[in-house]
Parts: structure tokens; C-alpha cells; sequence
């Protein structure tokens, strides 16, 4: 029981390190905290959320090996280096923010979907995703690997959502001229991810 214990300590360390460190899915909940607000926040986390139950699916059901090949992992860090391109391009174009924190109109359905998608495959866009959690969860396989599983759930939705809190308490301290510098942040960031990417899918090309 200790031991068990220790190891989901350990994990759960491991896994909350690992979500706050800066990256396309944190920075996409952050940037529509502090722009939109709170529950655009968990619209985007609920995107991502469904994206990592894909990976973890995977991992349960044991077909994460499907995605470990040098072809596969080339034509996928392929499509999700454009898919992050295409989100770096809409930043980048994307007119000057003109947001009243006061306003309390709900927010177009369309838009609030469109999140929840954005979300979703700003995850998927990242192949190399299943690699970490595959990579984490392997070593508390031998003893419960369901609750090994709930416990890495769980740890990643509890980073994100401090994210959450801390982006909609700060988002009332920022103007609007600081929301279109994250845009262009954002933009730059997504834009060396993907490139990132490409470079990774070269390399598995090269190796396939």
C-alpha cells in the first residue's frame, strides 16, 4: 500500500509539472481565460479533455504502438504542424481586441463550440502527446493501472484548472492593448511549435 501510494504521489507530482509547463494546450486555455473569460476557460479545457481521453483510450486498450512507427509519426507531426500554423495565422490576423469586462451578454453558442473543437485538435495536433503518456504511465502499469490512469486524469484537469482561476482573477488587471500582445504571443508561440513539428516529421521521414 505505501509503495502504491508513493508511485501516485510521484505521478501525480510528475503529471502536474508536466501540464503547467508552457505548451500550445496551456497557453490556448490561458489566452481564452483572459480574453474571454472564465467559462470560455473550461470550454477549451473540456476540448483538450476530450483529447487526452483519446490518447489515454490508447494507452487502456493497448494501441498506443499504432502511432510508434517513423511513417506515422512523420504524416502526423505533418497535420499537426499545419493545424498550429493555421491557429498562429488567425492570431496573427486576427483584428485589435476591443473587450468590455463589464458586459455581461452570453457569448455566441457558435463560438463556444468552436472552442470546444479548437480544443480538441489543438491536442490531437500534437502525436508526440501519447509518447508523454505513454512514457508516464508505464511505470505504475504493474499495479493499478486504472487508477493510475484517474489519478494522471485528474492531476492535468487540477493544473489546468488552477490556470483557470489564476487567468480569470489577473484578466480584470489587464487592458485591452495587453490582449492583443498575447495574441501576437500566442501567434509566435504556436508558429515554432509547428515548425517544431516539421522538423520532427522530416526526421521521421528520413528514418521511415
Amino acid at each position: 500500500m505505501d509503495s502504491l501510494f508513493l508511485e501516485l504521489f510521484a505521478l501525480f507530482c510528475v503529471s502536474f509539472l508536466a501540464a503547467i509547463t508552457p505548451g500550445p494546450d496551456i497557453l490556448f486555455v490561458l489566452r481564452n481565460t483572459l480574453i474571454f473569460g472564465i467559462k470560455e476557460g473550461f470550454l477549451s479545457l473540456l476540448g483538450i479533455f476530450c483529447g487526452w481521453l483519446v490518447f489515454l483510450s490508447l494507452i487502456y486498450f493497448g494501441f498506443s504502438h499504432l502511432l510508434y512507427g517513423s511513417l506515422i509519426q512523420g504524416i502526423l507531426n505533418c497535420i499537426g504542424g499545419f493545424y498550429l500554423l493555421y491557429i498562429a495565422y488567425l492570431l496573427a490576423r486576427k483584428p485589435k481586441n476591443a473587450i468590455n469586462l463589464n458586459a455581461q451578454n452570453p457569448s455566441d453558442k457558435t463560438h463556444l463550440y468552436r472552442l470546444i473543437f479548437k480544443g480538441f485538435f489543438l491536442n490531437l495536433s500534437n502525436p508526440k502527446a501519447i509518447l508523454f503518456f505513454a512514457i508516464i504511465i508505464a511505470p505504475f502499469m504493474s499495479h493499478n493501472l486504472e487508477l493510475s490512469l484517474a489519478v494522471l486524469l485528474s492531476t492535468l484537469c487540477l493544473a489546468f484548472i488552477v490556470v483557470i482561476i489564476c487567468g480569470a482573477f489577473f484578466r480584470s488587471f489587464i487592458s485591452n492593448a495587453f490582449f492583443d500582445k498575447i495574441d501576437r504571443a500566442c501567434s509566435v508561440i504556436f508558429a515554432v511549435f509547428a515548425f517544431l513539428l516539421f522538423s520532427a516529421s522530416y526526421h521521421s521521414f528520413l528514418s521511415a
